[in-house]
Formats: C-alpha cells, sequence, structure tokens
C-alpha cells in the first residue's frame, strides 16, 4: 500500500478565495465517524472547488492537526477560521447526526498556493473526500503540466 501524502476535499467556490486570498488558514471537516485521520503534519492539502466547477483550484500544507468543538475552534483560532462565526454553527448543525458537542477535524494551515488555472479532475468528490498517494499527487500535477495550465 502507498504511503497517503495528502487528500483533496470539497470546498464551495465562495469560501475558496478565504483561504488564498484573506489568508484564512484554519479549514475544518467534520468526519464521517470518528475523531482520527491517516493525515499527518506535512501532508498537503488539494482544494476541490464543487458545485459546478469541478477542478482543483489550490492546495497547502497541514501545519497541524486537531480536533476541537466549534466554540473551542472559534476561541482558539477566531478569524483564521475559513468559516465565519453563523456558517461554522450552520455547517455545525446542519446534520442531526451532529450537535455542538461533537469534535470536528481541523487543519492549520501553511504555504496555501492558488493554482493559475484550475486542474480539472474527472473523478466526482465526495463529501468525505480522497486521500492522496505520492503517485496520484505527482501524476495529477504532471498530466496538468502536460495540458500546459500550471
Amino acid at each position: 500500500m502507498s504511503k497517503i501524502v495528502g487528500v483533496i476535499y470539497p470546498i464551495p467556490l465562495q469560501f475558496v478565495g478565504r483561504i488564498f486570498a484573506e489568508q484564512r488558514n484554519v479549514f475544518t471537516k467534520y468526519l464521517a465517524h470518528s475523531t482520527s485521520t491517516k493525515l499527518v503534519k506535512g501532508n498537503k492539502i488539494l482544494f476541490y472547488a464543487s458545485r459546478g466547477q469541478k477542478e482543483i483550484v489550490g492546495e497547502a500544507v497541514i501545519r497541524e492537526i486537531e480536533f476541537l468543538t466549534p466554540a473551542a475552534l472559534l476561541e482558539r483560532h477566531g478569524d483564521k477560521v475559513f468559516l465565519n462565526r453563523d456558517e461554522l454553527m450552520n455547517y455545525a448543525s446542519r446534520r442531526s447526526s451532529r450537535t455542538t458537542s461533537k469534535k470536528m477535524m481541523i487543519l492549520v494551515l501553511s504555504k496555501p498556493k492558488k493554482y493559475p488555472k484550475g486542474i480539472k479532475y474527472n473523478k466526482p468528490i465526495s463529501m468525505v473526500g480522497e486521500y492522496l498517494t505520492r503517485e496520484n499527487y505527482n501524476s495529477l500535477l504532471q498530466e496538468d503540466k502536460n495540458e500546459g495550465k500550471l
């Protein structure tokens, strides 16, 4: 089995700019079943612009991984979170299985890089995301270079 070097997560396009332009470098995500992940510090997160665009628009390096409740997240990271308070609380209460006491995965990011042009990704990315191996990541970037996008 190949080593995991990152993950692709979908993100609505209206939030992408916050990570790159506004330098709101704290990404949050509820995980399906637990407070564990195969990700480690130094892995990459690639952002897949969902809802129409269907392309990978940039990446960042995971500097820190935490599991916090929404309130603890806001207390610790404040305006560095890519969602504002109302958006976060809406996200936290969107499903009946979630409560404000349920912990979410927090990724503190560094070296955000928006790609000059998005990389088309022909496979749908669900809300769960998709882990990347080194081979997947290199192949993705190589295919894009061959198309002259990066």
